[in-house]
């Protein structure tokens, strides 16, 4: 194998959206393809109809190059090996499960969906392992054309070797064996004409000169069956890597209320690419034990199938707003400002006006919130602080100052005061923060308890950007209509 191009795929069937397994999957390959000058293959595995979402298909493939990762040959842009949609392939998969036949590795299996349901219960009740018992197995020529004349249904079964030990190396889980006995005779061919999975993927894997499979840990079980299809078949094994799982930050099942949310979801939430592709790398592989942030040159140079651990890799929603929020640290002020922009104009949140008075302050905007945002719609609250209209809580009514034993309405009004005064001339955060611990003084009290009175009043909330650089971006007529806006709602 190692005079042969490297080639690998990933496989996706189109029955939802693109999750963070799914998306780690992918990415792991493409690494490996890219590190080692090979090629990535994008397959789809459409043959379950039941599940079958044809509307899935260019969400995933937009999901994919959103995030960065191209493919070399695909169901989009073609290939030597096409076509890439299994139901495309259909004529592929019923040769070779004819060859089978032919060779008596596999044979056709007329029972029905009833006859087989019969036989599962007999074993349930009889406290009995469910294997398929080969009934038609035992037909006879005759028996079986007779069949296939009167048009009677039949799906096709490989013929398992008894007790075969199926042996397999895999780069995380090391040497693995598998008894045959505990496998049935397995369907590869379903009555409708369609593949199973396990055939199906074995026949392309090996007609698309698959090198290595890279894929999650829940298809280890698959691997011994395909191995079956390969040895049949005469094919050479490909080299497996099976990822762990990934759980939840509690070791639970992972799930949206964890923050494992597709990633079209992640793109609309205002994510950036390059932050999910950081954090879903870490995902089971690790350079070190401290290193967290990588480009995706560094992620190429460094990645290696043998770095990947077996323990199952925990999912921390925290742990990626923080990758993302240094993201949007790194970007350029240009860069962030356009993609800003575009989240507030496709949300129908803000008049013309508001926008552009938001745009036109984003120079000065963008150094003071930057450090403190982990997604881009973070910048929404802040577009509302700065160019939209305040509304207040009622936990930040008189109520909530009383408590504190601070005179709320007395504090705004000085505020108000000082900055009406001509002496500031120049409404900027130099000025504006000397009239505010002017009233401090006033009232001879700390100055942060001044400053949350401010902050209710011009932000609506008692934590936000910088006060004093705040107000100055505000400009003096907005900051003064908040401050009167709030006395009122203390009434």
């Amino acid at each position: 194998m190692e005079n042969k191009e490297i080639r690998v795929r990933f496989a996706p069937s189109p029955t939802g959206y693109l999750h963070i397994g799914s998306a780690r999957t992918a990415f792991f390959n493409w690494l490996f393809a890219k590190k080692m000058n090979g090629k990535f293959i994008l397959r789809i595995e459409d043959t379950d109809i039941g599940r079958h979402k044809e509307n899935t298909i260019n969400t995933i493939l937009n999901s994919l190059k959103w995030l960065g990762i191209n493919w070399d040959e695909g169901t989009d842009i073609g290939g030597n090996y096409a076509p890439y949609r299994q139901s495309q392939r259909l004529d592929i998969y019923k040769e070779y499960a004819q060859k089978l036949i032919n060779e008596g590795n596999a044979y056709r299996c007329f029972c029905s969906q009833e006859q087989l349901r019969e036989k599962r219960n007999q074993s349930i009740k009889t406290c009995k392992f469910y294997s398929y018992d080969r009934e038609c197995l035992k037909l006879t020529g005759k028996e079986i054309s007779d069949n296939i004349n009167s048009g009677k249904k039949f799906s096709v079964r490989i013929l398992v070797p008894k007790e075969k030990i199926i042996t397999f190396n895999d780069n995380v889980y090391g040497k693995i064996q598998v008894n045959s006995i505990n496998i049935e005779d397995f369907i590869i061919l379903r009555s409708n004409g369609m593949p199973t999975y396990n055939f199906s993927a074995a026949i392309d894997d090996y007609l698309m000169n698959i090198t290595h499979i890279i894929r999650g840990e829940d298809h280890l079980s698959n691997t011994p069956k395909q191995l079956l299809i390969y040895d049949a078949l005469n094919f050479m094994y490909p080299d497996f890597t099976h990822l762990p799982m990934i759980l939840a930050s509690d070791g639970g099942k992972l799930s949206k209320r964890h923050g494992s949310i597709s990633i079209e979801s992640y793109k609309k939430e205002g994510f950036l690419p390059e932050a999910v592709l950081n954090y879903i790398a870490l995902l089971g592989w690790a350079y070190d034990e401290k290193t967290t942030i990588f480009s995706i040159n560094e992620m190429i140079e460094k990645f290696d199938l043998k770095s990947i651990n077996k323990k199952a890799a925990r999912f921390d929603y925290e742990k990626l707003l923080y990758v993302n929020g240094f993201y949007i640290r790194e970007l350029e002020e240009s860069r962030l400002a356009e993609l800003i922009m575009g989240r507030l104009t496709g949300t129908n949140r803000f008049t013309r006006e508001n926008l552009d008075f938001f745009k036109s302050k984003l120079p000065k905007i963008i150094p003071i919130t930057k450090q403190r945002v982990r997604t881009i719609s973070d910048y929404e609250k802040i577009a509302l602080i700065f160019s939209g209209k305040i509304s207040y809580s009622k936990n930040y009514g008189n109520k909530y100052f009383l408590q504190k034993e601070i005179d709320a309405k007395a504090i705004i009004r000085q505020t108000i005061k000082y900055l009406e005064e001509p002496s500031v001339h120049s409404f900027d955060a130099q000025n504006i923060e000397k009239a505010l611990k002017k009233v401090a003084a006033d009232f001879d009290t700390a100055f942060k308890n001044i400053a949350e009175v401010i902050r209710i009043a011009v932000w609506g909330e008692p934590a936000g950007p910088p006060l004093f650089e705040t107000i100055e971006i505000l400009e003096k007529n907005n900051t003064l209509l908040r401050l009167k806006n709030y006395i009122d709602f203390l009434g």
